[in-house]
């Protein structure tokens, strides 16, 4: 643990909750192992010199994705197969295994430096034995890419996507995974900087068969999109803060990005 930055929060009651990521950054730096949770999971993370922005928003504000983490540890409680694509340093990994440890996770992370902290992170947490990994990208279709990060190469990143420019990659269709386990998937996570109505056109075929539930990123350029394709399956979509209302996706006004949450039920 960073005394450093420890001794500067006691000392200094700011209204955290209000700064910006880059006033954050601009606070002393945190490197140790961290304790992370949210409303019903705890665990820890790694974080080297703030290069984890989770960790980072979590230390100085207390909470960081929490509606979305607890919802999909709540479906998570089905024993099954579950599809973390996007998993960067491995919060929805985590809780998925930490919801039900008889659950396959399949982490899906085009960022060489996001996996290898991924895999510590499991370790770290004793969960590392059933999680199933996969280096690239998921997308449409099955190809080699590129993928373009907005970070320095050594850190964390959450803003990397699929481009055409930056480093090569293996691109994979969900539909495309062959699975020795047998078990249904039970749910997708999908968080990838604005490919993600192409990984849904990419996992046609298991919607069609598991109707998993679903966890999506979704933008104000892409929601028709999505809610198109998943009505042909019956989906409903909710705001994860709100499970229990369902909402017409094209009548939610996103400034910048949401998560929603899909279910046939």
């Amino acid at each position: 643990m960073t005394t450093k930055a420890e001794k500067f929060k006691k000392l200094n009651k700011l209204n955290y909750t209000l700064m910006s990521k880059a006033d954050l950054y601009n606070l002393p730096l945190l490197t140790g192992i961290y304790d992370f949770a949210s409303n019903f999971f705890k665990f820890k993370l790694i974080c080297i010199k703030n290069d984890d922005s989770s960790v980072v928003k979590f230390f100085w504000k207390g909470s960081h994705d929490t509606a979305s983490l607890d919802l999909w540890g709540k479906i998570s409680n089905d024993e099954g197969i579950y599809i973390d694509v996007g998993s960067h340093t491995g919060l929805y990994t985590i809780v998925s295994l930490l919801s039900n440890e008889k659950n396959l996770v399949v982490s899906i992370e085009p960022s060489l430096v996001n996996m290898g902290r991924m895999i510590s992170n499991l370790r770290l947490n004793d969960l590392a034995k059933n999680n199933s990994r996969f280096l690239g990208a998921a997308s449409k279709e099955s190809k080699i890419g590129f993928f373009k990060s907005n970070t320095d190469f050594s850190h964390m990143s959450k803003g990397g996507r699929i481009s055409n420019e930056g480093d090569q990659i293996s691109i994979i269709r969900l539909d495309d995974i062959k699975f020795a386990d047998r078990r249904n998937i039970k749910g997708i996570k999908i968080d990838t900087e604005g490919e993600d109505y192409n990984v849904l056109v990419g996992a046609k075929a298991i919607i069609k068969l598991f109707l998993p539930k679903i966890i999506i990123e979704v933008r104000e350029n892409n929601k028709n999109k999505i809610k198109l394709f998943l009505d042909q399956f019956g989906y409903k979509f909710y705001l994860v803060n709100d499970i229990k209302n369902n909402v017409d996706l094209n009548k939610v006004s996103i400034e910048n990005v949401i998560n929603v949450y899909a279910s046939i039920n």
